[in-house]
């Protein structure tokens, strides 16, 4: 203990010099748009301040990002009603009030059922604030038991809690604006082709062309991996989600549901994943469809049929929006022998 009880104050500008603390949910974000706002002013550079160049860019950059902010800004309960959601009856909202409560979060400011046969669940909210929204399908209450369902909406609270869905937004956001500085690069290198059919002497359309193409490498290099690293993030967020699920009503609880969610997946149409909206906000959801025939233990001797199986699982989970079934039940098996978590 210090004397008096009170910490020592850190001396001269110790304080100051750490700086402000950027909250962890929005440090990629930041990341992302400032590599899409240092593309675009490296775009202006190449191509000169002009009418055109501010027009190009509006269009395939900046239009495409104030579309989808446009989309992500009505809210979690709009988002819900966009999948075909409605207000949840009593039980099913009072099933979410506790998992909010278990897993120390106010409860969500709504709840909704989406008759859809998948058996699935999302958290959704607005992309500034507010508006935290956990929705259930039709085919998820038909084969949970009110425990499994509670750690399901745990799960959900589980994002909400850690902000997960508006980091992802935000970084789709400005993976549209990386996908954007490709098509303003392809669309210099159709116009120099356009004009060479004219002029094959023209050497401002041997500019064009190289300035095109250069800008199609660096908006397509960029944006594959924003996707990449988001898809990463969101598999983290998964498994940080289900810990918290797990820790408000055991490993066993959530166990249970997401093997359930598994076999039925295997059975059922993906009637809300495969939707318009559904695909944009399939990281949101609980689960990402059935997980494939386990193939060879990564310890296993490589052999030809084997190794390309392993390379294809490898590949697939890489391009996941979530971990295997396989990983998360592990995971949470691991916190239970770890002493972590209770079964």
């Amino acid at each position: 203990m210090f004397a008096g009880g009170q910490r020592p104050q850190p001396q001269g500008n110790a304080r100051l010099a750490a700086g402000p603390v950027v909250p962890t949910h929005l440090v990629l974000p930041a990341i992302s748009y400032a590599g899409v706002a240092a593309l675009g002013a490296g775009a202006v550079k190449v191509l000169g301040v002009t009418w055109v160049t501010v027009g190009l860019l509006g269009w395939t950059v900046a239009l495409p990002m104030a579309m989808l902010v446009t989309v992500c800004s009505r809210g979690g309960a709009g988002v819900a009603q966009s999948m075909g959601g409605v207000p949840a009856d009593p039980r099913l909202t009072n099933l979410a009030r506790e998992a909010a409560s278990a897993v120390g979060i106010p409860p969500p400011a709504a709840v909704f059922s989406v008759d859809a046969k998948e058996p699935n669940a999302f958290a959704a909210s607005s992309l500034w604030s507010g508006e935290p929204t956990v929705a259930v399908t039709k085919g998820l209450r038909d084969i949970l038991t009110d425990r499994e369902m509670k750690a399901v909406l745990a799960h959900e609270m589980g994002h909400l809690k850690h902000r997960d869905v508006v980091s992802n937004m935000h970084v789709a956001i400005a993976a549209v604006g990386f996908g954007g500085i490709y098509e303003t690069g392809r669309t210099l290198l159709r116009s120099s082709g356009n004009s060479n059919k004219k002029s094959r002497k023209d050497k401002d359309g041997s500019s064009s062309a190289g300035l095109g193409l250069a800008l199609m490498g660096a908006g397509f290099a960029t944006q594959a991996t924003a996707h990449v690293i988001r898809l990463a993030a969101s598999r983290n967020a998964e498994l940080k989600a289900d810990r918290a699920a797990a820790e408000a009503f055991g490993a066993s609880a959530l166990i249970s549901a997401l093997e359930k969610i598994d076999a039925s997946s295997a059975r059922r149409p993906r009637d809300l994943s495969e939707s318009k909206v559904g695909k944009a906000f399939a990281f949101a959801m609980i689960s990402d469809g059935p997980s494939r025939t386990a193939s060879a233990s990564p310890t296993a001797p490589l052999s030809s049929g084997k190794d390309i199986g392993r390379l294809l699982k490898s590949a697939r989970q890489a391009l996941s929006t979530h971990p295997s079934l396989e990983t998360r039940v592990d995971a949470l098996r691991q916190g239970v022998a770890d002493g972590a978590l209770e079964r």
